[in-house]
């Protein structure tokens, strides 16, 4: 009897580990903070899509195109640093290697990196060591806003504090290296 228990046991084991999630673990996949293939995609919930959808060459340097409704970004790596290539200039748009509080200048704004530390729950999962980056236009009023980048993810959080309703937004759905992730 113990042994039909423990086949049976072990079949339905199979058959509920078989089952198909919704939800997926991305966590511990990658340690890149900006995942960056042709084909990847973040769907933050409430606001846009942003996906790589080509690569292009400014100044002999291979950026990816990273689009949304909205804009288009090239941007590459180099030294812990997500570097971006726009009317001709680069700047820095993500510094990985900064200390918190460190800032710089991205094209009108002042980047400030807030947070190493953030702790983000996705599809009942938590991802620690976010980093949380604040965009500032001092000369305007209300287009204040923070984007958080997770380990392995990218694109996991964003939140406008001007004139927008909604606070803080989540990512929803994420494409890396031809797997979809549904959180």
């Amino acid at each position: 009897m113990k042994k039909v228990i423990c086949i049976l046991g072990i079949i339905g084991s199979f058959f509920v580990s078989s089952c198909k999630k919704d939800t997926v673990s991305v966590v511990g996949l990658d340690t890149s903070y900006l995942p960056l293939s042709v084909g990847n995609y973040w769907k933050i919930d409430g606001v846009d899509t942003r996906t790589i959808n080509e690569t292009k060459v400014f100044d002999q340097k291979t950026y990816y195109a990273i689009t949304s409704s909205y804009d288009t970004s090239y941007v590459r790596k180099e030294n812990d640093k997500i570097i971006e290539y726009h009317k001709g200039k680069t700047s820095v748009r993500f510094d990985l290697a900064a200390n918190v509080n460190d800032t710089w200048q991205y094209r009108d704004y002042t980047v400030k990196l807030t947070s190493k530390t953030e702790t983000i729950v996705i599809g009942g999962e938590s991802v620690k060591d976010c980093y949380r980056f604040y965009f500032d236009i001092p000369a305007m009023a209300d287009e204040e806003h923070a984007i958080w980048l997770a380990p392995g993810i990218g694109f996991i959080q964003q939140e406008c504090m001007g004139n927008c309703i909604g606070g803080k937004k989540k990512l929803k759905e994420l494409k890396l290296d031809g797997i979809v992730y549904k959180f």
